[in-house]
């Protein structure tokens, strides 16, 4: 069989692109696309082991040593927990897509070779690539939105910490399926904290407060009018770092849920939610 460069290089390229994507997703981790054009690039270039003589263990052991790479060039590092589940997200996606890359070579009966970890498929067309990158994107979105559906469903309460200026506060928070505000500038999300809460940290912050004020508009049922807000260095929502949040101050304080837990913060779904796959144990 002649194996064609280019075409190995391009179907290697894209489908690694889709996987690092449907990774990016699944995990709630975001990069410049520029990071994930660059993943995509070693992967094509990787694809190349497929004409090195190698015995299962050293291919085995390439294999991995390319996986911790290419993460590391698509998403960067941020710790070692979350870097291993990303690692180990990305060979889920990489198994999905391999076995999409099976069953199309069976159903079109498309030779193709595989060896190494890199697979060419002979004489394939644009169409059946952009079917096999097609069916992947599907299933791999429906995946992410059922695991974040489980994951998400019982979640109700979680502590949030909250970083401005050097000075931390602590906070209870309840994930609000209804909080669609949002800051009308930078299109950030906005956690609404309670008033008492959000006068504790004016009281606390004094003189940053000018370079960090920001205005909510909201509406409600009769109601609209705007909210006094604030830019925070960062808010850690379960060891989460998030960084493009606002805060808007509340003109109430909020009742207790079902009359039983206080919480002072009401947290926007999409915030704790992240990617589907990165809350799981």
């Amino acid at each position: 069989m002649t194996v064609y460069g280019e075409y190995l290089f391009l179907e290697n390229f894209i489908t690694g692109l889709v996987i690092l994507v449907l990774t990016g997703r699944l995990c709630g981790r975001k990069r410049a696309k520029s990071g994930m054009v660059l993943g995509g690039l070693m992967c094509g270039a990787y694809s190349f082991v497929l004409f090195l003589p190698m015995v299962w263990p050293a291919a085995l052991i390439c294999k991995l040593i390319f996986s911790l790479a290419v993460i590391l060039a698509a998403f960067g590092y941020g710790g070692k927990p979350v870097y291993l589940k990303t690692v180990a997200v990305f060979y889920i996606v990489s198994f999905l897509m391999g076995g999409i890359t099976v069953g199309l070579m069976y159903m079109t009966k498309v030779p193709g070779l595989s060896a190494n970890g890199s697979v060419y498929l002979h004489s394939i067309t644009y169409l059946q690539v952009a079917a096999g990158v097609l069916v992947t994107w599907v299933l791999g979105s429906w995946l992410a939105e059922f695991i974040r559906g489980k994951l998400t469903k019982e979640k109700v309460f979680t502590d949030i910490k909250v970083e401005i200026a050097e000075k931390e506060w602590e906070m209870r928070a309840f994930v609000d399926t209804g909080n669609f505000l949002r800051d009308p500038v930078s299109g950030n999300p906005a956690a609404v904290l309670s008033a008492s809460c959000g006068q504790r940290l004016l009281d606390d912050l004094k003189d940053a407060i000018l370079s960090r004020s920001c205005v909510i508009p909201y509406s409600s049922v009769g109601q609209k009018g705007v909210l006094q807000g604030l830019r925070p260095d960062r808010v850690i929502v379960e060891g989460r770092p998030i960084e493009n949040i606002v805060l808007a101050i509340s003109k109430e304080d909020f009742a207790c849920w079902k009359g039983k837990e206080a919480y002072e913060v009401l947290l926007q779904q999409q915030i704790i939610e992240g990617g589907a796959l990165e809350n799981a144990e």
